[in-house]
């Protein structure tokens, strides 16, 4: 089975320090990647919010990372950062963090509902928020820097790879009340690790590595893709199980059907902005966001052209998610945070 290692902390908490070095292979994959053609850009991306800072200003800027996002309406979204705690956001503005007791720092947050998330640790641990509260964590697995994606209440996967050089790789999946895990092989090989998975049912989950290669999950168990995408695939979103989208380090994109990947397509402006994270709202609207701090709009085919939504150099991590009625949030690693509306 293709699996693929991602660096994360040995320890529960993963520092912004520890993160730059999870994706320094994939910013080397723009040198070993090309781009494909690109259409013609949309004529102006999405107008984006002044960021705002939402971590405690007496935090470092440097050390205050906010690591993902979900929004699962237009007036809701939550974030989870490396200190353990979450933030919501109400449509106006964001809470203060608060942690969640799960011992250590949060890397992954997904919300299906606005009365439901999930969130993993690096120390593999898993915390579910009922919209009022969060619970005990739970073990999913080994320490790691997980993903996750939720479609329902009632489904949840996760992939996550060991910071040990040759060190097994971690899938599971989870039914709404317990978590099954297994363990995968790994090459070892610097551009073999699972940067993101996105489940447009639970019978339809995509992962993504650098070096191009999938795991589908049917519902049962995780296969091989059939087809290879690009390398230096770094995240994927999956509204529907007919429609994926990932973004390429070297500021591409590709779409996967259910069976296999589209020839990549450049991001009209976006090669230096080092494509990191990509949400879709819908099967006909995207949008990617770069370590640069830029943000592109996909609708119907074409990408914006990118707009600046972090100025201040480049970021080490960053997250966007996009609700159905595509309003969108992004943060980042300096504790910041930008909303967007898209319209058309």
């Amino acid at each position: 089975m293709d699996v693929v290692r991602l660096c994360a902390s040995k320890g529960p908490r993963l520092t912004t320090k520890t993160r730059v070095g999870a994706i320094g292979a994939a910013v080397a994959m723009i040198f070993m990647s090309g781009c494909g053609g690109a259409t013609s850009p949309v004529q102006g991306g999405a107008t984006w919010s002044t960021p705002v800072r939402v971590e405690p200003n007496g935090q470092s800027s440097s050390s205050s990372s906010v690591y993902s996002v979900s929004c699962p309406s237009s007036t809701l979204c939550v974030a989870v950062d490396e200190y353990g705690s979450a933030l919501i956001w109400r449509g106006d503005e964001w809470s203060t963090p608060q942690p969640v007791g799960a011992g250590g720092t949060l890397t992954s947050v997904s919300c299906p509902s606005t009365t439901y998330c999930v969130a993993v640790t690096a120390g593999g641990r898993a915390v579910t928020y009922n919209g009022q509260s969060w619970s005990l964590p739970v073990s999913i697995g080994p320490a790691a820097t997980y993903e996750v994606s939720c479609p329902t209440v009632t489904f949840c996967a996760t992939v996550g790879a060991s910071g040990t050089a040759g060190a097994a790789s971690t899938v599971a999946t989870f039914d709404g009340h317990s978590w099954s895990t297994q363990q995968t092989s790994s090459t070892g090989a610097v551009d073999d690790r699972l940067m993101d998975v996105s489940c447009a049912t639970q019978s339809f989950c995509v992962a993504v590595n650098l070096d191009g290669h999938t795991l589908i999950f049917d519902g049962t168990k995780w296969l091989p893709g059939q087809s290879i995408g690009p390398q230096g695939l770094t995240s994927v979103s999956c509204p529907s199980t007919t429609f994926c989208m990932a973004v390429v380090t070297s500021g591409a994109s590709t779409t996967f059907q259910g069976k296999s990947w589209s020839t990549q397509l450049a991001i009209p402006g976006f090669r230096a902005a080092f494509a990191r994270s990509v949400s879709c709202g819908s099967t006909t609207r995207c949008t990617a966001m770069g370590l640069s701090g830029q943000s592109a709009r996909w609708q119907d085919g074409r990408w914006s052209q990118p707009v600046l939504v972090f100025p201040g150099g480049f970021l080490a991590t960053v997250a966007v998610s996009c609700s159905p009625s595509n309003t969108c949030v992004a943060v980042n690693s300096k504790g910041n945070a930008a909303t967007s509306m898209q319209t058309a």
